[in-house]
């Protein structure tokens, strides 16, 4: 009768702390299910609030990274035109002064080298004849404007868990050293929409690629020619280099390096 009980009680036991522990399991699961939803939340709130501030944010190998190692690089066997419309500037070939030029003040604040204003002025006045809207969003830029938008967008990276040197060599795939920036001339606009939207911004894209060239501008930074310009593509950004000039590198698909004899 005791062995009976005895067995009774040890069955009751092992019942007792098998129910407590499937009852700490079901705690757990739940925990980490809890833990799994609050980080997806986290996930996909960070996504929506600034994942859209950065455009192919793949954190992959810079275009760069294999060819160039800072600012100030320079080849030796290049020789800067006399001519100021074909001033060829990069990474590898920044500026040796400040602008001292004159600026022109367009219609919403920025500015251009005087000398470009009139085939400027001329282009956006032929596209608005043609129904479209253009807008220069940004023009010329001192170097402190340079390096503060460098700086930001560096900060803006290690703000995704980047060391600093890993934030620069993402960030100069957007934003160029203080030195090595085309805005910095005065000789390149980057145009939109006065709307802003995509399709009339594609529009103005579209007819500028067609007809720039006849006002002296070229596409400076095509999507298939970063390997040579060491920037990726930018079907906003334009330069001004003259109507021969501009004629003859868009009539051959080349670039201002390749045009001058600079190309990697």
């Amino acid at each position: 009768m005791a062995e009976r009980e005895n067995r009774n009680t040890v069955e009751i036991e092992e019942d007792k702390h098998g129910g407590v522990w499937r009852l700490y399991s079901s705690e757990v699961m739940a925990a980490l299910i809890i833990v799994v939803l609050v980080i997806a939340v986290a996930f996909f709130v960070n996504k929506f609030f600034y994942g859209f501030d950065l455009p192919e944010l793949s954190f992959s190998e810079p275009v760069v990274s294999d060819q160039y190692s800072g600012p100030g690089k320079k080849e030796k066997s290049f020789v800067q035109s006399e001519d100021w419309r074909l001033v060829l500037v990069n990474r590898d070939h920044p500026l040796e002064e400040d602008f001292d030029g004159e600026l022109t003040e367009l219609r919403y604040g920025q500015s251009v080298d005087s000398r470009i204003y009139p085939d400027l002025q001329a282009m956006f006045d032929e596209m608005r004849a043609a129904g479209l809207d253009p807008r220069v969003v940004q023009g010329y830029r001192t170097s402190e404007e340079q390096k503060e938008r460098l700086d930001n967008k560096i900060s803006e990276y290690m703000g995704y868990g980047k060391t600093r040197e890993e934030a620069w060599q993402l960030a100069v795939q957007w934003e160029a050293e203080p030195g090595t920036s085309e805005h910095e001339t005065g000789l390149c606009v980057d145009i939109s929409s006065d709307s802003g939207d995509n399709e009339s911004a594609n529009a103005v894209w579209e007819w500028m690629d067609e007809n720039c060239s006849r006002f002296g501008f070229i596409k400076r930074y095509p999507n298939n020619k970063s390997s040579v310009t060491g920037v990726k593509g930018e079907p906003w950004h334009y330069r001004y280099v003259g109507p021969e000039a501009a004629q003859e590198i868009t009539a051959g698909n080349t670039t201002l390096e390749e045009y001058l004899g600079a190309a990697r």
